[in-house]
């Protein structure tokens, strides 16, 4: 057995052969545990698995079982090779094994076939225009390949943005001639492939910003394909064909000329538009796309925006109800999709919102008005999202905002409370919360803070948000609903504790509205439930006020509102019957008390100290 330069032996050929072998081996633990050696072997004499490997491949996967992985463990090898033992002959030779194995069946994206490819692509890592000669071999109108070929382009974009982008108009100039003549069970390869190489051209351009690789050539290319995706493909009644299109075109909008974008626009936006009328992950697709767009024609340093705000609004109409996705149960499968969909209709909106800032204030206050669930939850949710983003732009808009968060305090939607329940917690982080508007929406936060499970019964149950008959709204058959069980009460209940705990603890410009008023939320019946949370509250209030104690009681005696201190002492030491009660309500009053003993007449406080 001979070593390695570090020390580490390295099987003999003829074990090694052995273990190639046993890629074809009927058990599938055998050939998984051959696998993970031979990538062992590899990274110590990646030549040595190379030839093992090539030399079972030469009969191809008539002869051998497991052609899949034998290219896995040549791509792996090759990987580990340095560039200088990567001879150009012998890698040749093993692209050629690769291609004669791509070429030889018209199945596309079989195991072994994806294996091969990525093997061409673990060459290209080392010599590009190698790889990509031995690849144009087989790209042809005639040639059935050409789908495989493309696809491994495609991999190749993915995988090595910066050896790729440079030799893009080679490939373009070979891939156009055919483009019109693509069958349609290959076109969403085609498209994909697009996708994949302007995504490499936009890598490229962030690590090389001065340097463009879009000449002349390379521009006329992409018009002309940009047109025939948007005219021909993107209409097309395959769902996949349109998809994987709008994929590709929402790559391809910031790399064509502005002329030609402004004219694609009338036919791309609703092309986008129609999609939002399927499933999630198609929802998600389409933002992306959407996204890019709006990029391209607001943000653009060629010149004004492509687009007016009132022409926006059909797009911004349609982002809308797609933020309920996000809200779903958190267990569902879709959760990931539903969230990376949110984020990305956020950034849409921001997109909007750095350009036409008080139209889009303006656009969605109007929908929340309207009180149409779907409308109002999105919203509120892009109001939230776009306030600590926009705040300098929207500084005069304040009193707006606050009329439209009065406005529906009176929402009996859950969905519609936690979303407005958020939105004045960031509202208050900005300083919306001023005077007796501050001390109103204070008090809603208390009052969601006592929800019980047993308020399940008095709630009226949530609307769905589906589909309306009007045809901007996404999502016609998906069921996303603002539940009202006894999760979705906790939930709510739970932001609203979390949120005014942050109002009392990050806020300073909090604590004038928060004091003396919360000794309000004690009294009423209604707010039992919420005590725990308003004691801890009054608890942290006073401790970082505890040098101000005579402060403290002065202002309480200036306000005639505020219950008095037998009122007050009484009420908490009825609440102290339940010691079990949540959140520790017994242990949060007796800190309030020791906290507000200064209030209390001193018969009160000589009591208080005989009962402890």
């Amino acid at each position: 057995m001979a070593s390695s330069s570090s020390g580490t032996p390295i099987p003999a050929p003829e074990a090694v052969q052995v273990l190639v072998s046993s890629l074809a081996d009927e058990s599938p633990m055998v050939r998984d545990a051959s696998m993970a050696s031979l990538k062992d072997v590899a990274t110590l004499n990646p030549l040595l698995v190379l030839d093992c490997c090539s030399a079972v491949s030469r009969g191809g996967r008539r002869r051998f079982g497991n052609m899949a992985g034998v290219f896995q463990v040549m791509a792996f090898g090759v990987r580990a090779l340095d560039k200088k033992d990567a001879d150009p002959s012998f890698m040749v030779k093993l692209a050629k094994i690769a291609t004669a194995e791509m070429i030889s069946s018209k199945e596309l994206n079989a195991d072994w076939q994806r294996a091969a490819a990525w093997l061409l692509v673990s060459i290209g890592s080392h010599l590009p225009d190698l790889m990509m000669e031995e690849i144009f071999l087989h790209l042809s109108g005639s040639s059935s390949a050409s789908p495989a070929m493309v696809q491994t382009l495609a991999d190749f974009a993915s995988a090595d943005a910066l050896q790729f982008t440079p030799r893009l108009k080679g490939v373009l100039s070979r891939v156009l001639p055919i483009l019109g003549n693509v069958r349609d069970i290959n076109r969403p390869i085609f498209a994909n492939a697009f996708k994949c190489w302007c995504q490499a051209v936009w890598q490229y351009s962030m690590d090389f910003p001065t340097h463009s690789p879009l000449d002349g050539d390379v521009m006329s290319f992409l018009n002309s394909a940009f047109e025939l995706l948007l005219k021909v493909w993107a209409s097309s009644r395959d769902l996949k064909i349109r998809i994987s299109s709008v994929e590709a075109l929402g790559q391809m909008v910031g790399l064509i000329t502005r002329t030609q974008l402004k004219a694609a626009l009338p036919r791309l936006v609703p092309t986008i538009l129609e999609l939002y009328k399927k499933d999630q992950d198609i929802a998600f697709l389409a933002t992306c796309s959407l996204h890019n767009l709006l990029n391209a024609t607001l943000l653009s340093e060629s010149g004004p925006p492509l687009l007016d705000f009132e022409e926006l609004t059909i797009i911004l109409s349609t982002l809308l109800p797609v933020v309920c996705i996000n809200n779903d149960s958190k267990e569902n499968s879709n959760y990931s999709v539903g969230l990376k969909t949110y984020n990305e209709v956020q950034h849409c909106f921001l997109t909007v919102g750095l350009v036409y800032p008080e139209d889009l204030f303006t656009f969605l206050l109007n929908k929340c008005r309207l009180k149409e669930e779907p409308l109002t939850f999105g919203a509120l949710y892009v109001l939230k999202h776009l306030l600590p983003r926009l705040s300098e732009a929207w500084h005069t808009k304040r009193p707006l905002l606050v009329e439209t968060v009065k406005f529906l305090l009176d929402e009996q939607n859950l969905g519609v409370r936690k979303a407005l329940s958020e939105l004045i917690v960031v509202m208050a982080s900005h300083c919306y919360l001023v005077g007796p508007s501050g001390e109103l929406f204070v008090e809603y936060l208390v009052r969601h803070c006592a929800l019980t499970d047993q308020d399940r019964s008095d709630l009226q149950r949530s609307k769905e948000v589906s589909a309306s008959g009007k045809a901007y709204v996404p999502l016609q058959h998906t069921r996303v609903e603002v539940k009202i069980g006894a999760v979705c009460l906790i939930e709510l209940r739970a932001i609203c504790e979390k949120g005014l705990l942050l109002l009392t603890i990050t806020i300073p410009e909090m604590e004038h509205i928060l004091w003396p008023f919360l000794l309000k939320m004690i009294i009423p019946r209604v707010y039992t439930g919420a005590v725990a949370t308003v004691c801890r509250c009054i608890s942290e209030l006073c401790r970082h006020r505890s040098l101000n104690s005579n402060v403290m009681l002065n202002e309480c005696k200036a306000r005639a509102d505020i219950p008095n201190p037998e009122e007050l002492f009484s009420r908490l030491l009825v609440l102290l019957h339940d010691p079990l009660a949540r959140d520790q309500l017994a242990t949060q009053i007796l800190m309030v008390l020791c906290y507000l003993a200064p209030l209390f007449p001193r018969n009160i406080n000589l009591f208080w100290q005989d009962e402890l």
